[in-house]
């Protein structure tokens, strides 16, 4: 099901949840960048449908959506959330059977700014995306969305920042398509090629990370 954040009930729900110990540590570490921080740059909150303990995969998006004004969306990391992006990929993890559980997601930039990063921008962003790591115990893919994404998990083999602790961890990092919309084809052709790329890509960050996705045909791989 996606976009269920649209729901008055369902995200009032989310919002009551934020402080629950299963996300409590990563939406700590949001609160903590907020600090100095103008109203608009907050970087938002993980919603509670994910979990520190059992997450394997980190999914790395470029940037938080606009702040919500006007009750238009959640102000939440979600994938429930409404909006085309969010819904894009709750339909593909329904697809494939990846559970909320199981996916941590964050931004390579989580401050929230308009337009194409500098390299000092994705540069900040990558201690913090190593702060997070350090909360996420199972942790074994990460799987990063367009090329903003790609640079910030790249700096994580840089020496000058985290040394071997992608290696020492057994993490792998993946590369798939920007969520943005604008990364998207309106061609449906294109799109579903695309979408059967991205579900591939997907399958492999389950697969190295112990956990058994469903194939387009309905079967499990092994």
């Amino acid at each position: 099901m996606a976009r269920r954040m649209a729901e008055p009930g369902y995200r009032r729900l989310q919002e009551s949840r934020l402080d629950e110990l299963q996300i409590l540590p990563v939406n700590d570490l949001a609160t903590r960048l907020q600090r100095g921080r103008a109203p608009d740059e907050w970087p938002p909150y993980v919603s509670a449908e994910h979990d520190i303990t059992k997450a394997r995969i980190v999914v790395l998006i470029p940037r938080p959506e606009p702040r919500p004004r006007m009750k238009v969306g959640s102000g939440m990391f979600s994938f429930e959330d409404d909006h085309p992006s969010a819904e894009r990929m709750a339909l593909l993890y329904e697809q494939i059977d990846l559970q909320p559980r199981h996916i941590m997601p964050w931004h390579a930039y989580p401050w929230r700014d308009a337009g194409r990063h500098t390299h000092d921008q994705l540069d900040a962003g990558a201690k913090p995306l190593l702060e997070l790591i350090g909360l996420l115990p199972r942790v074994r893919a990460i799987i990063a969305h367009g090329e903003e994404s790609m640079y910030v998990a790249g700096r994580l083999s840089s020496p000058d920042l985290a040394r071997t602790v992608l290696r020492d961890r057994g993490i792998h990092v993946f590369a798939a398509r920007s969520t943005s919309p604008s990364a998207w084809s309106p061609d449906e052709a294109a799109t579903a090629a695309a979408l059967r790329t991205m579900r591939e890509v997907y399958r492999q960050a389950m697969v190295h990370s112990r956990l058994r996705p469903v194939e387009d045909n309905g079967s499990r791989r092994r």
